[in-house]
């Protein structure tokens, strides 16, 4: 909690000068929600994935029992799109539901996130990427051992992130002036409310160039898991191109050591040319 009133104290200070108010009220608790609701949702992927992973260790990954284990893990999440086994050489063996079954065979053993699993044999939580069902997605994934550690390949979640995201978001910013968006470390964003900007990356796409004062917010929140600031955009993404000055705080949600940074934002009024900030741990750094 005494980050949170740090948070709130910073984004106070920012707006001190200024004519209009940003409503604080609003911003801070509905960032902890956000955080909270999201790491509830890694925590029960994590602990699905955790239990389908026991379940079979104790049988025959190329059997019909597998692939019951397999479809119990596919029920009741929306945001997911094919749950699968994959074997030690990076090959999916079993995929479900049944409309995904012709991706089995498939050779995923040159993906990132399945290069780090079979080396280290932990957990993996990846950045956006194309899979092999050709769409744009974050794949979790938990190795399997046998009763004597033998390490027998590993079980996958793979999932719409910008639903995954969505399902978490718009219940919380239903009744409040603020929106969140989210960010990977590396610029991608994972998840707006404009759907134009989903999958853009702040630091490397055309669209951000004319805001280096954005570029250089986020730039802050890559190197910090929370923090406070301001920088100009949008007013409504690419809906309004009135540019505004957008006050925000932010924190990390993180799984497997993938870090998501949460950032939820309010647009307060036209710009006026003052110098943005970005503000880690309460001390602020001007952008330039």
């Amino acid at each position: 909690m005494k980050k949170i009133f740090i948070l709130a104290a910073v984004i106070a200070a920012l707006i001190a000068t200024d004519a209009f108010c940003v409503d604080i009220d609003a911003m801070v608790p509905l960032l902890e929600k956000a955080k909270k609701n999201i790491k509830e949702t890694f925590a029960s992927i994590d602990g699905a994935l955790s239990a389908a992973a026991r379940e079979l260790s104790a049988v025959d990954l190329k059997r019909e029992k597998a692939r019951g284990i397999l479809s119990g893990l596919c029920k009741d999440r929306p945001y997911m799109i094919d749950c699968a086994i994959v074997d030690t050489a990076g090959k999916m063996i079993a995929v479900e539901p049944e409309e995904y079954r012709k991706y089995e065979g498939s050779d995923i053993s040159n993906q990132a996130h399945i290069i780090a699993l079979h080396r280290d044999k932990k957990p993996v939580f990846s950045n956006v990427f194309r899979s092999v069902e050709g769409v744009e997605s974050i794949d979790f994934e938990y190795p399997i051992f046998s009763d004597k550690n033998e390490f027998l390949g590993s079980i996958s979640m793979l999932v719409k992130q910008d639903a995954l995201c969505d399902d978490i978001v718009t219940p919380l910013v239903k009744d409040v002036p603020c929106k969140i968006w989210i960010m990977q470390k590396d610029g991608l964003v994972i998840y707006d409310p404009d759907p134009d900007q989903i999958g853009k990356n702040v630091f490397t796409d055309e669209l951000f160039k004319p805001f280096q004062d954005l570029v250089a917010f986020c730039g802050t929140v890559a190197m910090a898991k929370d923090g406070a600031g301001s920088y100009d955009f949008y007013a409504k993404g690419l809906e309004d191109k009135t540019i505004v000055k957008k006050y925000a705080v932010w924190d990390t949600a993180s799984l497997y050591g993938t870090e998501w940074r949460i950032i939820v934002m309010e647009a307060d009024k036209p710009v006026s040319g003052a110098k943005d900030t970005a503000v880690i741990g309460g001390e602020a750094h001007l952008s330039t």
